[in-house]
């Protein structure tokens, strides 16, 4: 279609024009806690008298060396289980629009930063990747990366844009997916109809030119992870907007992913997918009302690693296991406007399954009405499911078997002052099982629950000038019984986080 066109028939190019656009962004954070924000202990089978065994082992060790370390007049060898820290950040993101006519146009965007004042600290010896940088000597590394880099082909007599290159691919709300990614995104659309359809696929990641003898040649051994979609956006009558749409994942990728804590690694995945996300999207304006309401029904193979292990847990063979994925994500809002000044809304998301493991030591979310995530990005509160900086206990890809509702309000105090309040409950849909927990167990009489905890939220955005905007952000969480069962852990009760952000857009 693209060789169609008559090139010839093209206005006279113009001259290059050049659009700059973007932030310079600089925040102070205060971050608090007395609970871990991941689980710390193994999820696989485990001998209990041998783990109790060494555990009191070690503790008499600790015990050990700080009373010597105390005796001599060192400085203690044991930190608190506890963290009240205060640090500083910037960053600057940088797009650039290149136009050369009406059907072509190229962007790029960087971002530099995030650069924390004075370096990651001492003993932090990494130097690439986000947040490195600002340590007074420059040893090390201010980091600069790409976020965006496309080709935009344009044909404004057809109402069509293909788009090659790295860009942002999202689904409604970010519920599904909301990530940068290298591919293409065809949009045509249907004005006589009020339709917009697009469509497109991004490589996700690509292990294709590997030399896996080492004899210095590449083998094509065709394993990557590809996303398929396309989306119909329709709006026939005006106060309803509706979204349809479905993705697909085809990965063959085996690699094995292992997450590390305290008492050594807690878990070992790694699977195969091709997954089929369906969704569909409604959003409703009733005068003073706005309801959305948004469902996806998630479905497919997975083959995961479920490695053949002995009494104690210990892994003999690796195997993988074949898993049918059936289940759904719920997503509700409700916003009512009382006035100019006043807008009250309540909410609710969430997905089928269980959270947590199973006894074997396999995600709950490969088992009965479980929940897969793709790369969704998305916030609910701004701790308990939040990906914008500060405590995190869930991002959108960990909220399979979880549920989040509540309310907040957004009240503008005087002109360009607003104030936002909110409170939040955090649930799982079944509560997560205990049977590898090493310290949250029924041993130590401890029960499971499906409630995770409670938020409180309080914002406050002041729009200082056109393009500059000044807000505080603070979030306080209480742990619930669920939590501790899901991370296994006794210890604590609350995560506290209040950060001032004051951003200049150019």
């Amino acid at each position: 279609m693209l060789a169609g066109v008559s090139i010839s028939a093209q206005e006279v190019e113009e001259k290059t024009k050049i659009d700059f656009q973007g932030n310079y962004r600089v925040r102070g954070f205060n971050l608090g806690r007395d609970i871990y924000t991941s689980r710390q202990t193994p999820v696989t089978p485990y001998n209990r008298s041998d783990f109790v065994q060494q555990y009191n082992k070690d503790t008499l060790t600790k015990y050990q060396n700080e009373l010597t370390a105390r005796e001599k007049g060192y400085p203690s060898t044991l930190s608190p289980q506890k963290e009240d820290t205060t640090y500083y950040d910037t960053r600057m993101t940088l797009n650039m629009n290149f136009s050369t006519s009406k059907y072509f146009e190229a962007l790029v965007g960087v971002q530099i930063g995030d650069v924390i004042f004075g370096g990651r600290g001492v003993n932090q010896s990494s130097n690439v990747g986000p947040g490195q940088g600002g340590e007074a000597t420059f040893s090390s590394a201010v980091n600069m990366q790409t976020n965006f880099l496309y080709l935009n082909f344009k044909l404004p007599e057809k109402s069509f844009t293909a788009r090659v290159g790295l860009q942002l691919f999202t689904s409604a709300q970010g519920r599904v997916v909301f990530i940068p990614g290298t591919g293409v995104n065809l949009t045509k659309d249907i004005r006589d109809w009020n339709t917009t359809v697009e469509g497109g696929w991004f490589v996700a990641k690509q292990n294709n030119l590997t030399d896996l003898d080492k004899n210095t040649y590449a083998d094509k051994n065709y394993q990557g992870s590809n996303v398929y979609f396309y989306k119909i956006k329709t709006s026939f009558f005006n106060n309803a907007k509706h979204e349809l749409y479905s993705f697909y994942l085809d990965d063959n990728l085996r690699d094995v992913q292992d997450v590390n804590g305290v008492y050594g690694l807690v878990s070992r995945t790694s699977d195969t997918n091709q997954l089929f996300w369906h969704g569909l999207f409604n959003e409703f304006n009733f005068s003073d009302f706005t309801l959305t309401v948004h469902g996806i029904y998630n479905h497919g193979t997975v083959k995961a690693l479920n490695p053949y292990r002995d009494a104690d847990g210990n892994e003999i063979q690796q195997k993988y296991d074949r898993y049918k994925i059936k289940g759904g994500f719920f997503d509700m809002q409700l916003s009512y406007r009382y006035d100019e000044s006043i807008r009250i809304t309540a909410m609710g998301s969430g997905s089928t399954g269980r959270p947590g493991y199973e006894k074997d030591g396999t995600r709950s979310n490969l088992h009965g009405n479980g929940y897969r995530t793709l790369f969704p990005g998305y916030s609910l509160s701004n701790i308990a499911n939040d990906f914008t900086g500060g405590y995190a206990l869930f991002s959108g890809r960990d909220m399979s078997g979880l549920y989040e509702y509540g309310i907040f309000t957004d009240i503008v105090l005087s002109g360009p002052l607003v104030l936002t309040l909110g409170y939040y409950r955090l649930y799982g849909t079944k509560s997560p099982l205990m049977d590898n927990n090493r310290f949250y167990n029924e041993e130590n009489f401890y029960h499971t629950s499906a409630y995770f905890g409670q938020e409180y939220n309080l914002n406050l955005r002041w729009s200082a000038f056109r393009d500059m905007q000044i807000l505080l952000r603070s979030g306080y969480f209480i742990a619930g019984n669920g939590l501790k069962a899901y991370l296994d852990t006794t210890q604590g009760t609350i995560l506290r986080e209040l950060f001032v952000t004051a951003e200049h857009r150019f």
